[in-house]
This record gives C-alpha cells, structure tokens and sequence, in this order.
C-alpha cells in the first residue's frame, strides 16, 4: 500500500514538473500578446476652404497677419504591428549614463514595452527616429521578437500623443552581429524613416548581451512613393 502511495505521487510530482516545463517553454518562445485594438483609421485630409478674392477698386479693411503656430514636437505612444496584431506603448528614452553600455541608446526592462531615443526625431518627422524593444526579458517573450519574421512591405502603425496615428512600411529588415552594426543604422540624420531593434539568436555570457541584431527599417507611403517617382524633366 505504501509502495502505491508513494508512485502516486512521484507520478503526479512528474505530471507537475511536464506541465511547469511547458509552461515556461510556451512563455519563452511561444509570443502570447494579449488583446489586441486597431489603430485608428488615418483622419482624412481636410478640404482647402478657398480664399475670397478682393474686388479691385474696393477698399477692404486689412486682415492681421496671423502668427506662426510654433511647432509641437509629436510624442509617441504606442506602436502597432497591425500584421500580427501585436501592439506595444512607447516609453520616451535617452541615453545611458552609467555603467558598460554608458553612451548606447537606453532600453526599457519590460518585454511588454517599446523605448523610442527622446532626442532623436519622432517617427514620421526628419531624419531616424529610433524604436528598439525586447525579444525577451526575465524568460517571457518580448513584443520586438515579431521583427525576425517582417519582411518588406508589412504595415506598422505609430499613435501619438493627440491620438494621431501614422502608418509606415517596411523598406529594410536585416541582420547583424552585436558588435558589428553599420554605423547608419543609429544615424539620427538623413531622410524620414522609423528604425526598429530588437535582439537574435542566442544569449552570449561573455558580452552580456544576444549574439545580434534585428533592424527593421520602415518610412511612410508618402516618401517611399517620391522615391520612386523619377524626376521631372
């Protein structure tokens, strides 16, 4: 009887260390995002109102001339990957300070977030705006792992601040050793695009860090299509 008792539980100590093992290894590798919302649809372009032309010859009283709106920088706030319908809220970032990766653009120690660099460009301003996120962080999967499987023409969205919203697509997706990513892929100059990192492949102890870098590099259809319109003679 005791014998009995005894496979019983070894039994069902076996059935709880399967089911444990599972677990952890569907929170690892298996991206479970949680619910979903769609973007909202992009707000249509309002119609010029025309402007009254003055009569010759008729005295008008002269308008003021208005001042200039300065300009409001666009924060981000959230960031869509509508393909996957995988979401993730952006968290406004700057550079680290202190320790080995002292002058490296900083992440956020959540699998669930996004970390935009705050000094750089907004996404869908001038020059490289810089968005990197996780593939995982303390054995749960992160939203970023998404960027290993997009390819070229898959759709982002960008929600802002006043609940704007932007879309972008995918012109580049590469991938690169830790320590050997292209210079450019950081440059916060040149023509508008979104650069997106993640980690990849395997965790190397010595560097502390995964063995690459994925880099996803998406623009909006508004300058993907002025590069693809030839110039006018």
């Amino acid at each position: 009887m005791k014998r009995k008792v005894v496979n019983i539980i070894l039994y069902a100590l076996s059935a709880a260390f399967l089911i444990a093992g599972v677990y952890l290894l569907v929170r690892q590798y298996v991206l479970i995002p949680g619910e979903y919302e769609p973007p909202a649809s992009p707000a249509p372009t309002p119609t010029p109102t025309p402007v009254a032309t003055a009569t010759p010859g008729v005295s008008e009283t002269p308008v003021p001339t208005p001042s200039p709106t300065p300009y409001v920088k666009p924060i981000p706030t959230r960031i869509y990957f509508t393909k996957a319908e995988i979401m993730a809220d952006i968290v406004p970032v700057g550079i680290i300070q202190k320790g080995e990766r002292q002058g490296q653009m900083d992440t956020v120690d959540d699998p669930d977030l996004a970390a935009w660099y705050e000094p750089g460009p907004a996404p869908g301003e001038e020059g490289n705006a810089l968005i990197n996120g996780h593939k995982s962080w303390k054995g749960k999967i992160g939203r970023f792992s998404v960027l290993w499987d997009m390819a070229v023409g898959d759709e982002i969205a960008i929600e802002y601040e006043d609940g704007a919203v932007k879309y972008f697509y995918v012109v580049f997706v590469d991938f690169y050793p830790y320590d050997g990513v292209p210079n450019t892929v950081m440059d916060l100059s040149g023509e508008s695009r979104v650069t997106l990192i993640t980690c990849y492949g395997d965790y190397d102890r010595t560097a502390g860090t995964s063995k690459q870098r994925c880099v996803v590099v998406c623009q909006s259809a508004e300058v993907i299509s002025a590069k693809q319109t030839p110039d006018a003679e």
